[in-house]
């Protein structure tokens, strides 16, 4: 790319003219006391400040947690996690934290691997500067680009927390803190919160999504997407949202001599690609020699900026690979210690240093995944609402939206293959979440006489507990329905069934309508449809007066049939003339 060129062309030029005239960098330098002067022959009058930004990550996940298992052999001696502490541990290097890496450890109390516990200890003495990435890695540009940057947290871990790892809940206030708060909406790091735990050394239990992420970074309000991904419409909706600072590649603002500058609304702190991709060829490479090319290469660089532009601040990033060997950052900081032209800081001294003004160039293009993450973020929406069902708040959302964010990690969006397949498997998992309660279908059935009850049966495939209301609707006042929003419990891995009472009021055959309602009214699964006969009570009652009114008859006729008989004998029997007319 032409900034890139232009930057290794100076680089080599200045590299060249102080081999042949040491003078040449001081040229138009400045001494410190602001009147113009010659700087040592030798070395710049101020040397360039570099900041390299160290992202602590690990593959991405699909549950958006680390199982123990996995946490065992990433903290083990030569584990990734291990291996990325080594590296940065006892240098300038400054690390942005997956909270996830924190929070996969603490969510499993005492149950956590030995050398997980220990590792989480020896990154909280280091001695680096800190800052929070995005929960699991998450690409806040992509989040803001879709106006779904009030995604960007967990809204819990109670799904993974056995109580019987933990002690009680430590109910201690926090102490107060005389640092200033931002007047920025809502910070993206929580603050560290005390936790005492048991007295058999168990840690407290948590109470909320804040006390398993707390931790103490020493930087807050970092913003760090993918390189290249932002756009100027973004800035706004990042500080909004409450960060004070994004990370950029140099490739993504315009031309400045400064690792910080104002943009709308938020800081901006600018990697230069060019150092920063030989920083990555020294920090990745496990070619000895390839690995020193980079070291000469980088030195030179530097050195040309510091006869330019003396006392700049220059940052340098590496990226979210998942390192398969050792990362060689001690090698490199060592090596910028021999240079007098350049001087390894913290990112604090980025960003307390002067920050011209600045804005986005060269925005990317359209993001071709932007329809998947649309629909990943639909069926997000879809699933709060049908989470409205669970008798327990957060038991469906949480550990779906820490999947949704390991969907959306830096290292799984931008620089895999096989981001598609995992998105079809995110929906289709989405789909049959919303499908696990349900109306199990039954046949038709007859309404005959008096008041009765319609029964419908509900199923529950989830590992929670339900609460459904159950609606009836028929299209004819034939059959009326006495009940509506009749409440229904369904626990796990089961089913129940409800009792509608309805009452016939003349003979018909209708076909009902059976809904499912959560509690806030969201339609749960598909409508069921019952045919039901009718045979009302009242016509059964007519029908048995009819019969009775026969009876009454034909039993009067037989009646009065026998009576006259047994007149006629009486008569014969006290006139013998009567009988003898019989005998004739």
């Amino acid at each position: 790319m032409p900034r890139r060129a232009a930057l290794t062309a100076l680089a080599a030029f200045a590299a060249f003219a102080l081999s042949v005239n040491p003078a040449v960098a001081a040229v138009g330098v400045e001494d410190p006391g602001g009147g113009a002067g010659a700087a040592p022959a030798s070395v710049p009058s101020a040397p360039v400040s570099l900041a390299v930004l160290v992202p602590l990550t690990v593959r991405p996940t699909t549950s958006g947690l680390i199982d123990a298992a996995t946490l065992a052999a990433y903290t083990e001696p030569l584990g990734v996690l291990t291996r990325q502490l080594d590296a940065v541990i006892g240098t300038p290097a400054v690390i942005g934290i997956d909270p996830m890496i924190i929070a996969s450890i603490r969510v499993l109390g005492t149950s956590a691997p030995a050398s997980a516990i220990s590792w989480l200890e020896r990154l909280q003495s280091a001695g680096n500067e800190t800052f929070a990435l995005a929960y699991a890695d998450a690409d806040l540009a992509t989040l803001a680009h879709a106006g779904a940057l009030g995604l960007r947290d967990p809204l819990g871990f109670d799904f993974a927390i056995d109580p019987k790892n933990f002690g009680p809940a430590d109910t201690a206030s926090p102490t107060p803190t005389a640092s200033p708060t931002p007047t920025a909406t809502s910070a993206p790091e929580p603050s560290p919160t005390p936790t005492t735990g048991a007295p058999d050394g168990r840690p407290a239990l948590p109470t909320d999504a804040s006390e398993v992420l707390a931790w103490s970074y020493t930087l807050q309000s970092i913003a760090w997407p993918a390189d290249g991904t932002v756009t100027a419409g973004e800035l706004g909706d990042l500080s909004r949202s409450g960060y004070q600072d994004v990370v950029l590649s140099s490739s993504n603002v315009s031309a400045t001599d400064s690792a910080l500058v104002d943009l709308e609304g938020i800081h901006g702190i600018v990697s230069d690609a060019g150092i920063t991709e030989l920083v990555r060829q020294i920090a990745y490479s496990s070619d000895p020699n390839g690995s020193q090319d980079a070291l000469d290469r980088v030195n030179s660089a530097l050195a040309g900026m510091a006869a330019v532009s003396p006392g700049r601040t220059v940052v340098a990033t590496l990226d979210r690979r998942w390192p398969l060997g050792a990362l060689d950052l001690h090698a490199l900081f060592a090596d910028l210690d021999a240079q007098g032209s350049v001087r390894a800081v913290g990112l604090s001294t980025v960003l307390t240093g002067a920050h011209p003004d600045a804005k986005i160039a060269e925005e990317p293009a359209g993001d071709p995944r932007a329809d998947q993450v649309a629909s990943v973020l639909h069926a997000a929406d879809e699933e709060s609402r049908f989470a409205t069902v669970a008798t327990v708040q957060g038991a469906i959302t949480q550990p779906r939206r820490l999947a949704m964010l390991a969907l959306l990690g830096v290292a799984w969006l931008r620089g895999t293959d096989d981001w598609s397949a995992q998105v079809t498997a995110f929906l289709s998992d989405s789909v049959k979440l919303r499908q696990s309660v349900k109306i199990v279908a039954g046949g038709d059935l007859v309404v005959g006489s008096g008041a009765t009850n319609i029964p419908v049966t509900v199923s529950n495939a989830l590992s929670v507990p339900v609460t459904v209301y159950v609606n009836v609707e028929s299209p004819k006042s034939v059959l009326q329905v006495r009940a509506q929003n009749v409440p229904l419990t369904v626990e796990p891995g089961s089913s129940n069934k409800a009792a509608i009472p309805v009452a016939a009021l003349s003979n018909d055959r209708v076909t009902t309508t059976v809904t499912l309602s959560s509690v806030d009214g969201v339609a749960i699964g598909d409508p069921d449809h019952v045919n039901i006969d009718l045979h009302p009570g009242w016509e059964s009652l007519g029908t048995a007066l009819v019969v009775a009114l026969l009876v009454l008859v034909f039993g009067g006729g037989i009646a009065r049939n026998i009576l006259k008989r047994r007149a006629s004998r009486r008569t014969a029997s006290t006139d013998p003339s009567a009988a003898e007319a019989r005998g004739d």
